[in-house]
């Protein structure tokens, strides 16, 4: 029998140009493979198509994209071929659950905006590791520097599943398990792991991150919650139709794994979203929210997110199946503080972590 490849919990804090964001990740990570239990790739011609949407929206990426292979010692195309995946269900059979259980709320408390977020997936997937990265362009260079910032990524090399930015955005995915859609309803768009990216590194605020995911091509079925210091969006999104979540508040807005306009109810088909809207249902509960007070602190805010993270009941944090609780984050927007839990919460402890930084390209 194969021994299970141990977490990889590492974290990395790297400036530079993408391109060298991609060699280091690709030198330190062990050899990139398929995993088993993802679904079957799409075919090469519409690989390359997606791989053309992104150099559109974000042409670092696919530097970046490319360097990795390089440090792998693998192609281009078959490194991205793997990663370009339409339909994210997991090959494996459900143990009493019905989706994928990740869990994600922004409360408005005051002047201060609270995130919490639970990252669940099979426990198989164990690349989890925690980026700190910063673009820097060239003096004189007429190109805008991408936003730095600080995020997780899963199984798919560059992507991040979570993460804030230098201006207090905020963005978490949860995965949403409709049905698949026939082939004539899907054009090349963004794979899932990229969107975050492009929103972390070209958004200067949640009203701009909006705007950003509703109009982009997406490949899969997700939702995205996005905040900064003084707004909160849901975004649900895919292949066939995008559209912003009405919010009951303007105080709590909150995501897990179905889908809740109505134009978008129709692609779950006949999955079961009995624990999702549990979830859901649990964190946009008015009693939720901490105490506005004067002497509420960061700090305080930060640990009654993460007791709310550490539920067993409903459950927020799970220990088995696609609901186990891999990472879990904590921030506070408005003064740009974030925590980092390499585990499921109550069981791990939640780090404090420096936050993205600007790098002045003249003294870098």
């Amino acid at each position: 029998m194969t021994t299970p490849e141990p977490p990889d919990y590492r974290h990395y804090d790297i400036q530079g140009s993408h391109a060298n964001l991609g060699t280091q990740l690709g030198m330190a990570d062990g050899p990139f493979t398929r995993q088993p239990w993802w679904a079957h790739t799409a075919d090469l011609h519409m690989t390359r198509e997606c791989a053309r949407v992104v150099h559109d929206w974000h042409p670092q990426l696919i530097e970046e994209i490319a360097a990795y292979a390089d440090a792998q010692q693998i192609m281009f195309d078959s490194l991205w071929q793997v990663c370009c995946r339409v339909d994210l269900k997991a090959r494996l059979r459900a143990q009493a659950v019905d989706a994928e259980g990740c869990s994600s709320f922004a409360y408005a408390i005051g002047t201060s905006m609270l995130i919490g977020r639970n990252y669940d997936y099979w426990p198989l997937q164990t690349r989890r590791q925690r980026i700190r990265f910063t673009s820097v362009t060239s003096a004189g260079a007429s190109e805008s520097r991408p936003f730095a910032s600080i995020g997780a990524r899963g199984g798919v090399p560059c992507g991040r599943y979570d993460g804030m930015n230098e201006h207090g955005v905020f963005i978490a995915l949860h995965v949403v398990m409709t049905d698949s859609p026939a082939p004539a309803e899907i054009q090349p768009g963004i794979p899932f792991h990229l969107v975050s990216r492009i929103i972390l590194e070209h958004s200067a605020s949640a009203a701009a991150a909006c705007d950003l995911l509703i109009r982009m091509p997406h490949l899969s079925s997700l939702n995205y919650l996005v905040a900064d210091a003084h707004h909160a969006f849901v975004v649900e999104a895919d292949p066939r139709a995008v559209r912003l979540r009405p919010l009951t508040t303007d105080q709590i807005a909150a995501a897990t794994n179905h889908f809740e306009h109505p134009d978008m109810r129709r692609f779950a088909g006949r999955r079961i979203t009995e624990n999702s809207c549990r979830r859901l249902d649990y964190l946009l509960q008015p009693c939720m929210l901490p105490r506005a007070t004067r002497d509420q602190t960061t700090d305080g805010l930060l640990d009654h997110a993460q007791r709310i993270l550490a539920d067993r009941t409903v459950p927020i944090c799970g220990k088995s199946g696609a609901l186990t609780t891999l990472w879990a984050c904590v921030a506070e927007l408005s003064t740009r503080t974030i925590r980092y839990c390499a585990g499921a919460p109550g069981d791990a402890p939640f780090e404090p972590c420096l936050a993205p930084a600007i790098i002045d390209p003249l003294t870098a």
